[in-house]
């Protein structure tokens, strides 16, 4: 089997712990394939959701943490650059600037807050009613992202049930079936497609993003193009559930996992 781990963090991003090329390494001693390193560029600062026009200032270190990390790796794995690309729609002309770069192979379109909220990690849940809402908000503002198109996948559908949970509402996707399928047909229609992110089976959220239900509805609606990643933002979890990710591929009815080189997809056989 070849593993593919295509969204990764280093300490480009505010939250990773180790570079890009330590990373990689890690990748290589598990076994990884291909894998992406997909730094955050997240258009609202995390704490309060306002706008961040210079998300993209890290830009020229993440690039030389790259270049710096393919020559000492000297082939040891099929290192690729990309960018987690977070709130995409709430600043349409700077995000279609950032996403024109064309040094990039792969980017995910994310969502960890919705307008004029924090991160989801951030909000402090007090009702069931509250996280309903806000999870009808979350759902709709994926529409906009699809519209808009500055991105290859939607990361981590279903993110918000990781944090209400831990506020005590086990609260997923559940109830919005016929808004998915339409979000996935709209995907479909544009060439986009979903990844499947494992961190959730390593916290108590104890599912991938998105969960099965999810997947096969993706699928069902003719959906192909789907990576699969661990999220990770230290070495330790690099690679970490990848095979259980394609075992729940295969029984969800893909017959192929995604990567990208260059924004192009390419499929290789589960």
């Amino acid at each position: 089997m070849i593993l593919t781990d295509f969204h990764t963090h280093s300490y480009c991003s505010d939250d990773g712990t180790a570079s890009i090329y330590e990373m990689a390494l890690a990748g290589a001693e598990k076994g990884v394939s291909i894998m992406c390193i997909t730094d955050h560029v997240d258009i609202d600062y995390f704490e309060t959701g306002g706008l961040n026009p210079d998300c993209f200032s890290h830009w020229g270190k993440i690039k030389e943490e790259y270049a710096r990390a393919v020559e000492k790796l000297q082939g040891r794995i099929d290192l690729r650059l990309g960018i987690e690309f977070g709130e995409a729609n709430h600043a349409p002309e700077l995000a279609e600037s950032i996403a024109s770069t064309g040094e990039l192979d792969f980017i995910i379109g994310s969502l960890h807050n919705v307008r004029d909220y924090p991160d989801f990690f951030c909000i402090r849940y007090k009702s069931e009613k509250e996280c309903r809402e806000l999870v009808d908000r979350y759902i709709e503002e994926h529409f906009e992202l699809a519209e808009l198109g500055f991105f290859d996948v939607l990361g981590h559908l279903g993110y918000t049930k990781r944090y209400m949970k831990r506020r005590g509402f086990d609260i997923g996707l559940e109830g919005h079936e016929d808004r998915l399928r339409e979000l996935f047909r709209l995907l479909i229609q544009n060439g986009k497609g979903i990844e499947l992110n494992t961190s959730g089976l390593r916290d108590t959220t104890g599912s991938t993003f998105p969960e099965k239900h999810v997947l096969k509805l993706y699928r069902e609606a003719g959906g192909e193009i789907i990576t699969v990643g661990s999220d990770s933002h230290r070495t330790e979890d690099v690679g970490a559930n990848i095979e259980d990710a394609c075992e729940l591929l295969r029984e969800a009815g893909f017959e192929y996992v995604t990567v990208f080189k260059k924004r192009k997809p390419e499929f290789i056989k589960l």
